[in-house]
């Protein structure tokens, strides 16, 4: 195989490398992504605590409305009982009474409307948790795909480190200089293939000497354009 033929190897070798790395790094990237996780925990977090408040809500309305009650009661037994005798006192005892069954009156509407937001809320923390429940699934599916394809990358980049290794002896020094340094300043792409007398890397029409003088002179030949070594194919 030829100078040309084995940097031109080199260069495929070490674009599938790119390739392989980029994607390992991008599912790397996901795997530690969990950021729709933690905004399902937040979102079950927010419920349960709107739930418990509500909740505390309907409790101290049933405590307020239960103490007014007793007070209902106790008040219209001594109404009731025949232990006060003066009008003046058996009046202003019936207009606490009275002012009691209108406080009971807006305790219990306070109730009603604490006990449909307590429902309302405990509807919302059923759909958190159990959307929380999905994005856990998913997670786990999506991981384990994720891992699969990160074992199958991590035999490709180790198949390819091992053909690199054995490829790079076949190259001379002063040709391995030019191919590192084209694949640093030229994108990763240090070897340009020419198809159809043009430069496959950067579009440039190549005169026919040119394409000639890669085929039959034995030199590296580099386009004229972006200076990359030109392999004929």
């Amino acid at each position: 195989m030829s100078q040309i033929s084995n940097l031109y190897r080199l260069q495929q070798i070490d674009s599938q490398l790119d390739a392989s790395n980029t994607n390992l790094l991008n599912i790397e990237r996901d795997l530690n992504d969990s950021s729709t996780l933690i905004s399902a925990q937040q979102a079950v977090t927010q419920a349960e605590e709107q739930q418990k408040s509500i909740a505390k809500k309907l409790r101290d309305a049933e405590d307020k409305s239960y103490e007014t009650r007793v007070k209902i009661e106790l008040s219209e037994a001594s109404l009731y009982g025949g232990k006060i005798q003066n009008p003046k006192e058996l009046q202003e005892l019936q207009n606490e009474i009275a002012s009691l069954k209108r406080l009971m009156v807006n305790l219990e509407d306070k109730q009603l409307e604490a006990m449909m937001e307590l429902e309302d809320a405990e509807s919302k923390l059923m759909w958190a948790n159990e959307g929380l429940h999905d994005v856990q699934k998913k997670q786990i599916e999506q991981n384990a795909k994720l891992n699969g394809e990160k074992t199958k990358l991590q035999g490709q980049i180790e198949r390819l480190e091992a053909e690199r290794k054995a490829t790079l002896p076949t190259i001379a020094a002063p040709d391995l200089g030019l191919f590192e340094q084209l694949r640093k300043s030229r994108n990763g792409v240090a070897v340009a293939k020419i198809v159809s007398r043009a430069c496959t890397a950067c579009g440039t029409t190549l005169t026919a000497a040119l394409v000639q003088a890669t085929q039959s002179t034995g030199q590296l030949v580099r386009c004229p354009t972006c200076g990359r070594i030109l392999y004929p194919g």
